[in-house]
């Protein structure tokens, strides 16, 4: 069948029919959290985003609750959201669907069915007066339970807890548009939006408590002038939120006295807020819009669309027997939109002819290349032109969140554009639209630092700090989420290897080893028991060849492990308790006891290669026995292998049954790893399959230790028990001199490194007198590292707070550089800490350091060869 022509209009239809909408959303990642009863809506959601999906003739639409300019079929969805979040064109969104049908869409969701006509013809003609006043009556109820009958504002300590001061709330501004509403005995603050009609929707707020009623959100909230109702308003400033306008007031109006109408849209303002706000200058006629939102991404982004939307007061010019305010021409227009990590302007010119356009196009272009080449990590800022005319060109700008403020800098430029291009008696005067950013993240955060006494330089100060802040809990939960997202593959891996080991196939070759193995391990019980000697018996060996004809015949790293550990079992007295008499049965409860473990400290140096723990429990089989642990762990400790293991713990219950434990230690980074990972798994192995040696026997550890340690293993060799230990830290200590592994040093020179300088800063509530602090920790760490550390400069501000900051120097080339280089990372994660250096010799530090952790094992292999 051949593919539908690019502009064939049945194959949209046929998209809008065939795809069911809900689907196609959850395969990009959104999830369903409500339905309606009979199915004839669905509640998606994804990253804080809102969608209805509801039922619309022939084909599903959707619809943003957050931005009613989103919303559409499933064209309108995969335009929009496509690309990544950068939008598709119409030609890439018809090959996208198609896609989505060839891989054969789910079955087009079973929505309720049609109402019977028949019956629908017996019931009155519904009345579209009658469904808007349910929603005004709805609206209305919603409105009185929160604003009760009688409308006041009683309680203020929200307010004041967040700085806001009475003269503040008794402004003439604010009388009759805060309010305090009360359900049951909780009391929260409200701020009341208005529309066109009049009360539109409350926003409650407390502490930890913020709430928007369940309406649409149509309406604003609006102060009165601050001269009083009636007075000729000369400034209206816009901002996110009713506290940020009462903290902007606090903190500005005695610098400026102007007359003032202060306008918040309770968060990200929606095409009908935006249209009220118009209205708002069309009805006021002020002198200046003052743009006063967040300094981030979103209030940037915010600006930007502000910047294109709101006019001076438009004219009201007459329209048959009515009148309309004429709209202004828009030669350039623009509009922002973000995504988890970029944000978006797309750019439209509307020109004469494609050579006006294509030189407005390029005037643009040139601004970006100046831009992305004064960048010292390259350029920044993405263009693309989707599509172009003789009347009409569509441009894509993108950056990273982090640098919205570049487009920002170029909505200026398109505004100064788009100006020049109007009819003169259109175009602006230059300062209508004005922005106005606090120092701080938002104006409240600004006034509560104002209050601690803190003046402009030191709010700034504070706001890096807080904006550091900010980045490393982001970045704790993008690993939090990583984390998940690893943990949630790993299940699925292990549910499909679980799937193929429950085939028929695979279960016939695990009983054949089995049997197998089972033969080898009796033989050698009975070789150890007196019996005709196996032609092959067990025994430890003797050489390094030996133990690798004799590893050979296992297939599975799991097996040899096994048989080793079998084998110091069979050449070792048999880990088996012994009886004991009453009074030593006394003396080993009196001794009985499980040690402590000492809690991590607060900032710990990251060594090269982390240690895992496996923990050990042996229980005695019959009661007033002893020393069975103590034959597990001489076994253990005589297998020469690169663990270690800690004391025994043990307790005796009622029934005088003993219980011990003990901790092995290891590194995922030695040689015989492998076999480290086959004794822990087969112990276990063997106890639940009921062997009786294996009796009352397990190892415990962590799952994420124990995933670890099999990812390892499964890419290491075997290696022979019976090597010289002690060269297994060949690389990290110096060999004696003459030597082979001093001559073998020799040989290979070391390379050359450079010295590093940086500078540590740690900010925290001032210690007492005497007691050790975080900047000692710190240092304590650091120099634990192998890093040299300067002394510790402090000093402590009038609020408490004691900054300090250290000089530390490191070469490249010291044998401690990973581990340097993980304790300076953490230190730069911890809360209150700064690690300041060239983001240079940041990179290259790292880089050293991978590439120490990744030769670490290579060579201490081939020393051991």
């Amino acid at each position: 069948m051949n593919a539908p022509r690019e502009n064939d209009p049945n194959e949209l239809d046929r998209f809008k029919r065939d795809i069911d909408l809900v689907d196609y959303a959850e395969r990009q990642g959104y999830q369903i959290k409500k339905e309606g009863k009979r199915g004839d809506w669905h509640q998606l959601e994804k990253d804080g985003e809102v969608l209805i999906v509801t039922r619309k003739d022939d084909h599903q639409v959707y619809l943003n609750t957050g931005d009613d300019r989103d919303k559409g079929s499933v064209i309108d969805f995969a335009k929009t959201r496509g690309g990544d979040g950068h939008g598709l064109n119409l030609g890439q969104v018809r090959q996208q669907l198609r896609e989505y049908l060839n891989d054969g869409p789910a079955p087009t969701r079973a929505y309720a069915p049609a109402a019977d006509v028949t019956r629908l013809n017996a019931l009155p003609v519904g009345n579209p007066d009658h469904e808007r006043q349910a929603e005004e009556d709805r609206r209305t109820r919603l409105i009185s339970e929160v604003l009760g009958v009688k409308r006041e504002l009683t309680d203020r300590t929200y307010l004041h807890g967040r700085g806001i001061e009475d003269q503040t709330i008794d402004s003439p501004a604010f009388q009759g548009r805060i309010f305090t509403a009360q359900q049951n005995e909780h009391k929260n603050t409200a701020f009341p939006l208005y529309n066109a009609e009049g009360l539109a929707s409350v926003e409650q707020k407390n502490e930890h408590y913020k709430n928007l009623l369940p309406l649409p959100k149509n309406g604003i909230w609006v102060s009165h002038p601050t001269e009083g109702k009636g007075t000729q308003v000369e400034r209206i400033i816009v901002s996110e939120s009713a506290i940020d306008s009462l903290s902007h007031h606090q903190l500005k109006s005695g610098q400026d006295q102007k007359n003032t109408i202060y306008i918040a849209t309770s968060g990200t303002p929606t095409e009908a807020q935006v249209a009220l706000i118009q209205r708002v200058i069309d009805k006021q006629e002020p002198r200046e819009v003052v743009l006063a939102n967040d300094r981030d991404a979103g209030g940037r982004q915010f600006n930007m669309n502000y910047l294109n939307e709101l006019h001076p007061a438009r004219p009201l010019v007459p329209v048959a027997e009515q009148e309309a305010y004429k709209e202004p021409t828009r030669p350039v227009e623009w509009h922002a939109t973000s995504d988890k990590y970029h944000t978006g302007l797309k750019v439209t010119y509307h020109h004469d002819s494609a050579e006006a356009g294509a030189q407005q196009v390029q005037q643009l272009s040139d601004r970006v290349s100046q831009m992305n080449g004064t960048q010292e990590a390259g350029p920044t800022i993405a263009l693309e032109v989707q599509r172009s005319s003789d009347r009409e060109t569509v441009l894509r700008l993108s950056v990273a969140k982090a640098d919205t403020a570049q487009l920002e800098v170029l909505t200026h430029e398109l505004y100064r554009q788009r100006e020049q291009l109007r009819p003169e008696p259109e175009r602006q005067q230059e300062t209508f639209l004005r922005v106005d950013y606090p120092v701080a993240k938002d104006w409240n955060r600004d006034l509560e630092l104002t209050r601690q006494g803190l003046n402009a330089e030191q709010i700034r100060a504070q706001a890096q700090r807080d904006e550091q802040q900010r980045e490393v809990e982001r970045q704790q939960r993008l690993a939090e989420q990583h984390r998940q997202e690893q943990e949630q593959r790993q299940l699925a891996r292990q549910q499909e290897q679980q799937r193929r080991e429950n085939t028929p196939a695979a279960q016939e070759q695990r009983e054949a080893d089995d049997r197998r193995f089972n033969q080898a391990v009796l033989g050698a019980a009975v070789a150890s028991a007196g019996a005709e000697p196996d032609p092959r018996p067990f025994r430890s060996y003797q050489s390094e060849q030996e133990a690798a004809a004799h590893t050979a015949q296992f297939v599975h790293a799991r097996d040899a492990g096994l048989v080793l550990l079998k084998e110091y079992i069979n050449d070792n007295p048999a880990p088996t308790g012994r009886k004991v008499d009453e009074t030593e049965q006394q003396e080993n409860r009196d001794r009985a006891r499980y040690a402590e473990r000492n809690p991590a400290p607060a900032l710990a140096t990251v060594p090269a290669a982390e240690e895992k723990t496996a923990t050990w429990k042996i229980d005695e089989v019959a009661p007033n026995t002893t020393g069975r642990a103590e034959a597990w762990k001489e076994v253990l400790d005589n297998s020469s292998y690169s663990y270690k293991t800690s004391e025994i713990r043990s307790t005796i219950d009622e029934q005088g049954i003993r219980r011990a434990e003990f901790d092995m230690t290891y590194r995922n980074d030695q040689p015989d790893i492998a076999i480290i990972h086959a004794i822990i798994t087969n112990t276990n192995a063997r106890a639940e399959a009921g062997q009786e040696v294996y009796a009352g026997v397990s190892v415990s550890e962590s799952e994420a230790d124990r995933a670890a340690r099999q990812v390892v293993a499964e890419a290491a060799a075997i290696q022979p028990h019976n090597r010289d230990r002690t060269m297994d830290q060949a690389s990290a200590t110096p060999a004696a001199e003459g030597s082979p592994g001093h001559r073998a040093a020799e040989a290979v020179p070391a390379p050359q490194g450079d010295e590093k300088q940086v500078v540590i800063k740690v900010d925290e509530v001032a210690p007492a007198p005497g007691a050790r602090g975080q900047a000692e920790a710190v240092k304590e760490a650091v120099a634990g590292s192998g890093a040299k550390t300067g002394d510790i400069q402090s000093t402590t501000d009038g609020q408490g707070i004691r900054h300090s900051e250290m000089k530390v120097s490191y070469r490249t080339d010291q044998p401690e550089i990973a581990r340097i280089s993980q304790t300076l990372d953490a230190v730069a994660s911890q809360q209150g800490s700064s690690v300041i250096e060239h983001s240079s010799d940041r990179a290259e530090r790292r880089e050293i350091s991978k590439g120490y952790e990744m030769a670490q094992p290579q060579r201490t292999q081939e020393i051991t060869r």
